[in-house]
């Protein structure tokens, strides 16, 4: 990719981009034409570009062929509507570099890389020279995706500027976790200009110190359009809304911790099962049915959010 496409691409990714989730056709493989209704899905909620094989996205636990076949499904059905982010961090650099040509002749508009899991006691060299492969492979903008709870050790400020001043495709982070506080740090260390994406629940106090957006996982996966609605406000200037609706969204997230426990990712599959969304397997495992009790409150949860983020809407409009 050359220097004044690479850049025009980087500009773009920005604001919510959805982490969209692998689905499965109950053997374990992809069900591609679910994935594309996933992908219709997104863009009728507007949502600002997608973050593939994340950990919603079920990266780790797909083969590479099955991470080729959705890679092409997904940028195919966007048709370069919206920014695709592909997530090829794997735990070794050789199938993340060959994953990453793959999303580039693919026509991935930049790759995202978890650092190399399991092996959580690589030395610095070690981790700086698995980037430099990736790159050499892509040559793509690259996002890092800091997540320490799955990759085993988090990349801390200086480390993530080590690695942008080796690999200078590096345009930004995806930060898993943490608060507005601990984003500013990222910030401070590698300046505003530097794409720092938050999770969902502090965007809008992020958004307001700089951080570009949010590549959210979580309930929100369910939900897009809210996560949208609260984005554009603060793009608009309506920062009283913006607040509003992060209000609502951490009041939807206290709801909804009582399901993850019990029924873990599957959370999500009822949750687009509601939604009108037939999916048939997700995750890639065996998983809990969820109850007919709570398949009722999750559903009278996703009403409730609606409602009264329609409410603000409608409220903010009129004024």
């Amino acid at each position: 990719m050359d220097r004044k496409k690479a850049l025009n691409a980087v500009e773009k990714i920005k604001g919510f981009v959805a982490p969209i989730p692998a689905v499965f056709d109950g053997e374990g493989e992809p069900d591609l034409p679910m994935i594309e209704k996933l992908v219709d899905f997104y863009l009728a909620a507007r949502v600002h570009g997608f973050f593939l094989f994340g950990s919603i996205g079920m990266g780790p636990a797909c083969r590479d062929d099955q991470r080729k076949a959705v890679t092409e499904a997904v940028i195919r059905r966007v048709a370069h509507r919206v920014p695709v982010i592909v997530q090829v961090g794997t735990v070794d650099p050789y199938s993340s570099v060959e994953l990453a040509a793959h999303a580039r002749s693919a026509g991935a508009d930049a790759i995202g890389v978890v650092g190399p899991y399991y092996y959580n006691n690589r030395t610095e060299f070690e981790l700086i020279e698995h980037y430099k492969l990736i790159d050499r492979a892509a040559a793509l903008p690259i996002l890092l995706y800091n997540n320490p709870q799955y990759s085993g050790y988090p990349c801390p400020p200086q480390m993530m500027a080590k690695i942008r001043d080796a690999v200078p495709n590096v345009f930004g982070a995806k930060l898993a976790d943490g608060s507005v506080s601990q984003a500013m740090q990222y910030l401070s260390v590698l300046s505003h200009e530097f794409a720092t994406f938050c999770p969902i629940t502090v965007v809008v106090p992020g958004m307001l110190v700089g951080i570009r957006g949010s590549i959210a996982a979580g309930p929100i996966a369910v939900v897009p359009e809210v996560g949208v609605q609260m984005i554009e406000a603060l793009w608009a200037g309506k920062l009283e809304l913006g607040l509003r609706l992060q209000v609502l969204m951490l009041e939807h997230y206290g709801r909804m911790a009582r399901f993850f426990p019990l029924y873990g990712r599957a959370e999500y599959r009822e949750g687009f099962r509601l939604r009108g969304l037939a999916v048939r397997e997700y995750p890639r495992w065996p998983t809990r049915p969820m109850t007919t009790e709570d398949r009722e409150l999750y559903d009278q949860n996703l009403k409730r959010l609606f409602t009264e983020a329609e409410t603000l809407t409608l409220s903010a409009a009129a004024a």
